[in-house]
């Protein structure tokens, strides 16, 4: 059996992603620790049995495969990666834990990071388009999250700690509070307690998108969507997620876009967003951190804004010609999403296209 079980709650965009593939990848050299990552991408399929009404009825089995994994091997650590842990109760994973994985229990170890509140509320905003969310504007998504509490961290943090007490762990996912300024190395430093690892060189995931190719999957979702004649339930938003994430890298990999303006809170949002989570970030450095990083975070986000409006239409920053070639591009995509969202989903998982 494993010696020690880490879970890795995400959060959402604070380099989840990287961490995994750095797994997967084997780019992680720990001589004389042995480390068991039993999967070809993350765990959100096991979270999401934790949240989902129509995913419970998996939930023993992947819990099932995943203590089988864990009591046969004699790796010093195993771990369980997934950014979806963000929408868990931490309750209903402790029980969880209690039926499935009950020889675990004093093993274990839960870690999370935080970003700063108007980091995560831009890196939201462009997840949430390049997925085919329907959002015209940052203003929407603030009236959006200031009625989910998706941004108030205190309570939910607070939760993850009241529930697993010293056994869960909150960093922050802040350049200077991560070990050698990297969530990839913070993260195995955080997990050995030791500076005994080395991790290959490896570009980033999920790399930010920019403005201009916002525009452009934003466009691209919508006319997806147009062609698809049947029914826009759980399952097509799930492929349509993969098709987001297809497109933007190959936007990416192909170099459309790049050159444009990086997302910016607009000016005459900053103080209301200020204003709605100042809070909140006291209260997270109060209980989590020393200092006031998220405060200090909150503060400093205020001038990093925009007066001059960030268009979300493709057609104030591209020609004609350029959106039709992406258009070209993504026929045959839209066409196998359209016809069969299940397949489509689970054909480029499985193929390699996405790491969701």
């Amino acid at each position: 059996m494993i010696n020690e079980l880490v879970i890795h709650l995400g959060d959402t965009k604070t380099g989840s992603t990287s961490i995994q593939k750095a797994l997967v990848r084997g780019q992680v050299k720990t001589p004389g620790i042995s480390i068991l990552y039993p999967t070809r991408s993350n765990h959100i399929a096991l979270a999401k049995t934790l949240t989902l009404r129509r995913r419970l009825g998996q939930r023993e089995a992947r819990f099932g495969r995943l203590h089988e994994a864990f009591v046969q091997s004699d790796a010093d650590y195993g771990i369980v990666s997934a950014e979806h842990f963000q929408m868990v109760d931490p309750l209903v994973l402790q029980q969880a834990i209690g039926e499935y994985w009950p020889d675990l229990q004093d093993q274990l170890r839960l870690i999370s990071y935080v970003r700063p509140h108007a980091g995560k509320f831009l890196s939201a905003f462009s997840e949430r388009i390049k997925l085919g969310a329907d959002l015209d504007s940052l203003e929407q998504l603030f009236d959006i999250m200031t009625q989910s509490g998706v941004l108030d961290y205190t309570p939910r943090f607070q939760a993850w700690r009241d529930t697993f007490g010293d056994r869960f762990t909150l960093r922050a996912f802040i350049r200077d509070r991560m070990y050698n300024s990297d969530v990839v190395q913070d993260f195995f430093h955080t997990v050995l307690n030791s500076e005994r690892f080395e991790i290959a060189d490896a570009a980033p995931a999920n790399p930010s998108l920019t403005v201009s190719q916002l525009a452009l999957l934003r466009r691209v979702q919508t006319w997806a969507v147009a062609m698809a004649k049947g029914p826009k339930g759980p399952l097509f938003r799930d492929a349509q997620g993969v098709f987001g994430r297809i497109l933007a890298d190959h936007l990416v990999q192909s170099g459309i876009g790049t050159d444009g303006a990086k997302l910016r809170m607009p000016a005459s949002l900053a103080t209301r967003f200020q204003e709605r989570f100042a809070a909140d970030a006291e209260a997270l450095d109060v209980a989590f951190f020393e200092g006031f990083p998220f405060s200090d975070a909150l503060e400093q986000s205020a001038a990093v804004v925009t007066a001059a409006p960030q268009s979300l239409r493709a057609e104030d920053h591209f020609d004609a010609r350029m959106i039709e070639e992406v258009l070209v591009f993504a026929r045959p995509l839209a066409e196998r999403m359209a016809g069969n969202p299940g397949d489509f989903r689970k054909t480029a998982v499985l193929g390699g296209a996405v790491t969701r």
